[in-house]
């Protein structure tokens, strides 16, 4: 090898090492932020009420009394900002695990057959859907509400994980240790959970963090249109919605403060979920 080819590589060595320091940086920033700001939520007493409005607060700009202002009817925009946390976070992380938990299986066991593909046709059907249409119906089916609002969330990314793990499973059958595996007269659950899954988690892994993201928008739509959780309770949409007729009277910060918020976590999402592929694309290649 020459001295330029030898040169050559270790430039390429010494960037990927500062690129794999710069996700490894980043993806600590996000946990950092995503943590501090749902300890912030749930356990830090908040400087206003999130809920009762202070009517000599009404539409006040940012001060040191309200740092982010104050809406139109009152409420102070920073305690809002972090209270929503409390509610939109939840939503979203246990909406995406109720459907990972609901989506995987069907994807999992419909690789074959009939019913398999039957059950595929109907995932299908609901992708087509827009996804915030079928986040509303959902909604209305099952009455409004917290729990409901989970409901409609994992009902929304269902055929997500469905389509990506019979994906994976299809491509992973078809591998030589899968077929070992059958030869010698393992079960199809155990094929299915300790050969096929156990090959395709990380795949999945990322998914499920990728829906949380996505969660977070569809979570802040449903409650621009007023549709979710249910007020006095905080959440960014609702706050966006609230904010967005102070606007045309230049009162920006009640609804640039929850849309940067939203930003900020979709953005962290998508950070850790980018480190994750790339592990999970090392450990292929590995």
């Amino acid at each position: 090898m020459t001295a330029a080819a030898v040169g050559t590589d270790r430039v390429r060595s010494a960037r990927r090492r500062s690129g794999r320091r710069f996700r490894n940086a980043g993806v600590l920033a996000a946990l950092a932020f995503l943590a501090g700001l749902w300890v912030v939520a749930a356990f830090v007493p908040l400087p206003h009420s999130a809920t009762v409005p202070d009517v000599s607060a009404i539409a006040a700009a940012p001060s040191a009394a309200h740092p982010f202002g104050a809406d139109i009817s009152g409420f102070d925009v920073f305690s809002r900002t972090i209270a929503a946390a409390a509610s939109d976070l939840p939503i979203a992380v246990f909406g995406s695990l109720l459907s990972l938990a609901i989506g995987v299986p069907i994807g999992l066991f419909t690789t074959t057959g009939r019913i398999g593909e039957a059950c595929m046709r109907v995932v299908d059907a609901f992708s087509a859907l827009p996804v915030i249409v079928l986040a509303v119906v959902a909604i209305q089916l099952l009455g409004g509400g917290l729990l409901d609002v989970i409901g409609a969330i994992a009902v929304v990314n269902i055929p997500r994980f469905a389509r990506l793990t019979r994906a994976e499973a299809v491509a992973l059958r078809q591998a030589r240790f899968v077929e070992a595996a059958v030869a010698i007269g393992c079960s199809p659950l155990r094929v299915a959970l300790n050969h096929v899954f156990r090959n395709a988690y990380g795949v999945v892994l990322v998914q499920a963090i990728l829906a949380a993201a996505n969660a977070i928008g569809v979570i802040a739509a449903l409650n621009f249109l007023g549709v979710g959780v249910h007020p006095p309770q905080p959440t960014w949409g609702s706050m966006i919605h609230d904010g967005a007729s102070m606007l045309v009277e230049g009162q920006w910060w009640a609804a640039i403060f929850p849309t940067v918020a939203i930003f900020l976590v979709v953005s962290s999402l998508t950070v850790i979920a980018d480190w994750f592929e790339n592990r999970v694309e090392g450990g292929a290649k590995a």
